[in-house]
C-alpha cells in the first residue's frame, strides 16, 4: 500500500490531528455508537500533552497494548496514560510511559504488524483484560470502544469526553481488500449499522469478543477498510491480537 493511503486512513488523533478550529459539534453522524454501557477497568487513553491521542488496553499491571502507528514518532516521555476511566479528561489511574517496544513487522508502506507494548513507568491497580485465544470466524459477534470522533472525517469536531460503545461482527477480509488486509494478521470488523464503525482517535483501542463481564480482547484499531477517508463508508481493520499472543508474551515476561 502507497504510504499517502495509509497516512489516509489510519485512525489515531496524534497521527494526523484533526483540524484547528473545527466545528464543535460532533454529532452529525453517529459513528462511535453510544455511551458505554458498563465500566471497562481495563480501557487507557493514550495521550500526548495531556490530550486524547489513541485508545489502548491494559493487559497486565505494568504494561498495555497500542497500535503502532500511534507511538511511531513519540519517545516515552511523551506519552501518558490515563487508566480505567470512561471520561478521558478525568478520574482513573494516570501513568507515564518507561518503555515503548513495537512490532519488528510494522512499516508505515505496509502496515502489517500495526501493534505496539508500552511498559507503565508504574504498576496499577486495574484488572487487565486477558487476550483471546482466537479472534472468531466471519460472523461472530464482537464489540469496539473507544473515544474517536464521532462525525465522520477528521477536523469535524472533536473526540467526546466519555467513552463510546458500538456491537460488531467478524466480516469477510474481502469486505476489506481495497486497504490490503492481511487475514492471518488482521481482522475486517463491520457493522450491520449505517455509518457507524471506527473513527479518528480510535485507533489502538480494542475489539472485544464474549459478553458483558466476561470480554476478551481480540483485536487492536488499526485503520480504515476504505481507502476514502470518511468514517463508517466500509468496515474497519483491526490488528489481530492473537495472532501476536506469542510476541506479546515473550515481550511482557
Amino acid at each position: 500500500m502507497l504510504l499517502s493511503a495509509v497516512a489516509a486512513a489510519v485512525l489515531g488523533m496524534g497521527v494526523l490531528p484533526a483540524t484547528a478550529g473545527a466545528a464543535d459539534d460532533p454529532g452529525v453522524l453517529i459513528v462511535g455508537g453510544h455511551d458505554a454501557t458498563e465500566q471497562y477497568d481495563w480501557m487507557a487513553s493514550l495521550q500526548r500533552s495531556g490530550n486524547h491521542s489513541c485508545g489502548a488496553s491494559l493487559i497486565d499491571e505494568q504494561w498495555v497494548l497500542t497500535a503502532a502507528h500511534c507511538v511511531q514518532d513519540a519517545a516515552p516521555g511523551d506519552l501518558n496514560l490515563r487508566i480505567g476511566s470512561p471520561d478521558h479528561t478525568t478520574g482513573g489511574t494516570e501513568a507515564g510511559v518507561a518503555e515503548i517496544v513495537v512490532h519488528p513487522d510494522f512499516a508505515t508502506q505496509n502496515p502489517n504488524g500495526d501493534i505496539a507494548l508500552l511498559k507503565l513507568d508504574r504498576a496499577v491497580p486495574q484488572q487487565p483484560v486477558e487476550i483471546a485465544d482466537a479472534s472468531g470466524e466471519v460472523g461472530t459477534p464482537s464489540r469496539i470502544i473507544g473515544w474517536g470522533l464521532t462525525c465522520p472525517v477528521r477536523g469535524c469536531g472533536q473526540p467526546p469526553e466519555q467513552l463510546q460503545e458500538l456491537d460488531t461482527q467478524v466480516v469477510a477480509d474481502s469486505q476489506c481488500s481495497l486497504s490490503a488486509i492481511d487475514g492471518a494478521t488482521e481482522i475486517c470488523t463491520g457493522s450491520t449499522e449505517p455509518f457507524a464503525n471506527a473513527c479518528f482517535g480510535d485507533s489502538g483501542g480494542p475489539q472485544l469478543e464474549g459478553e458483558p463481564g466476561n470480554w476478551k480482547l481480540t483485536g487492536v484499531t488499526s485503520r480504515l477498510g476504505s481507502l476514502i477517508p470518511v468514517c463508517g463508508t466500509a468496515p474497519s481493520i483491526y490488528t489481530d491480537a492473537t495472532a501476536y499472543k506469542d510476541w506479546i508474551t515473550s515481550t511482557i515476561g
